[in-house]
């Protein structure tokens, strides 16, 4: 199906980087009305490949062709002008504009009469979009006051207002929840009928099964093989990508459960949570349900200290808890995860093992408060190999990992404080099916060893099989407590959506 009929053309594509040979002559085609699924692990050169196709990257060798002309982006206006829309996996908004100047940045409408940028266009032009995404986000709103969720459909709304021959969506769904993903999905659906072509990269197999029309697998840099999706199934897939089988990605066997960890009362904070009760023991993994921005956040905020309580009462191990700021959780033992990787996780500009010991200064210090150079090393090999983090050097920058690595690296500062209790915000957002496997079981060794974990997670299928109990929260307040087989998909849905109330005392 390749050829003179593709829309675009991938031949012979090659990048390296120092030391590092990142796609190693790739080759594919996306046809017209196509949607085109790359999958791979993280480092299998997805983002590298997305790259190069909106003229960020320029590769080694090989060459680019579109509607059968040579294409050759040497910047992202290229693209654009081309045709080629993106939406990176990594946010690319500039937080001090409002939405609509987001959504046109860089090819602003222009007033005859004011002979100056037409905002009155531009928000006109935003409604419609947004309308087609079934969204009503304020055209005159801050990009930075937006819910990761709703930077994410400015992101793709971005995208569609491109009116692009091929558009790139790069992880389009990881931020969002699950009435917006299947939004997202038929608006993808509509497209191909349109006759775009998509490609389309996800780490969600089900939505690749739902959308894309053939997949293109990479590994290690290299084009394993493209197929039709129709002929093949989801193990088929996984065994592609990863090279070995993946087995019991969601489950996790049930431990040894013991004293409570962390008891909280009626507690409320932030604007919305409001008398909210639970527990958490060691050994356990207690998650938390919900649809986006029914007080999950705010919970594990509260807990860390990030948010101040307006009432209730907490206590860790036994003993009063009330962290006035996310320094004094962590100095009581608190790890915690954040959601966002890059804007509140990873420091980009510092290396892996600086990232890794931020939280443990104290304990990595020399003489006069110098940091320990041999000490830091010791807390990097303890981490790496404890994590399974895959990194060139100690001192490799952290922003040149894979987003699974990255994740991984978090999950290690989390625990660096070595204490009983850890706060998982989406754990395995953004990553692949071979990570999402090796965090499930650092999170199965942790509780295994006492842990007591609270974790949040709208992947329903991570919610269910990794949890040993699942409180549901909707408006900032608890509406389902579900244990044992009244932990299913149905009964979140069901308490997150209609506030129907399960395990709750009359």
């Amino acid at each position: 199906m390749a050829g003179e009929d593709a829309v675009l053309e991938v031949t012979d594509l090659t990048v390296e980087f120092p030391g590092v040979k990142a796609l190693d002559h790739v080759a594919f085609s996306v046809l017209p009305g196509e949607v085109h699924a790359i999958v791979g692990e993280n480092g299998a050169g997805k983002s590298t490949l997305l790259k190069i196709l909106g003229g960020v990257y320029a590769p080694t060798r090989g060459s680019l062709s579109l509607a059968g002309e040579p294409y050759a982006p040497s910047r992202p206006s290229d693209a654009i002008l081309a045709g080629i829309a993106i939406i990176y996996q990594e946010f690319t908004l500039f937080p001090d504009l409002t939405v609509a100047e987001n959504v046109f940045v860089g090819r602003e409408p222009y007033s005859r009469f004011t002979r100056g940028i037409d905002y009155a266009s531009m928000r006109d032009e935003c409604r419609r979009v947004f309308a087609t995404l079934d969204t009503d986000i304020d055209p005159d709103a801050l990009a930075g006051d937006l819910s990761v969720s709703e930077q994410q459909l400015v992101e793709i709304a971005k995208a569609l207002s491109v009116d692009g021959r091929v558009i790139v969506m790069d992880e389009p769904t990881a931020a969002l929840s699950r009435s917006e993903v299947e939004r997202l999905l038929t608006i993808v659906k509509r497209l191909r009928a349109e006759g775009r072509s998509i490609i389309y990269v996800s780490h969600h197999l089900e939505e690749v099964f739902e959308v894309a029309d053939r997949a293109t697998i990479l590994r290690d840099g290299k084009r394993v093989t493209t197929l039709d999706i129709a002929d093949t199934n989801e193990d088929e897939l996984v065994q592609l990508m990863v090279g070995r089988d993946v087995k019991s990605v969601f489950e996790r066997e049930p431990g040894v459960i013991g004293g409570v960890v962390l008891d909280v009362k009626g507690i409320a904070a932030g604007r919305i949570l409001r008398d909210v009760s639970l527990t958490v023991r060691a050994g356990e993994v207690v998650g938390i349900g919900g649809v986006a921005g029914a007080g999950q956040a705010e919970l594990t905020q509260a807990v860390f200290g990030a948010l101040q309580l307006r009432s209730g009462t907490m206590t860790l191990e036994g003993t009063a808890f009330a962290p006035s700021t996310p320094a004094d959780a962590i100095a009581a033992g608190v790890g915690y995860l954040h959601d966002d990787r890059k804007q509140a996780g990873i420091f980009p500009h510092l290396s892996v093992t600086h990232n890794l010991t931020v939280t443990i200064l104290d304990r990595v210090r020399w003489f006069l408060g110098l940091l320990s150079f041999s000490k830091e090393a010791t807390a990097y090999e303890t981490y790496r190999s404890r994590m399974r983090i895959k990194a060139s050097s100690p001192g490799q920058l952290i922003s040149q990992l894979s987003g699974g690595n990255q994740q991984k690296v978090l999950l290690g500062r989390a625990l660096a404080r070595e204490g009983q209790l850890l706060l998982l915000n989406e754990p395995t957002r953004g990553v692949d099916i071979g990570a999402k496997a090796e965090i499930h079981a650092l999170i199965s060794e942790l509780t295994a060893a006492g842990v007591a974990v609270l974790m949040i997670s709208s992947d329903l299928p991570e919610l269910i099989g990794m949890s040993d109990r699942i409180v549901v929260l909707s408006h900032g307040t608890v509406v389902g407590r579900l244990d044992g087989d009244d932990r299913t998909e149905e009964n979140v849905i069901a308490c997150a959506t209609t506030e129907k109330r399960i395990g709750l005392a009359a």
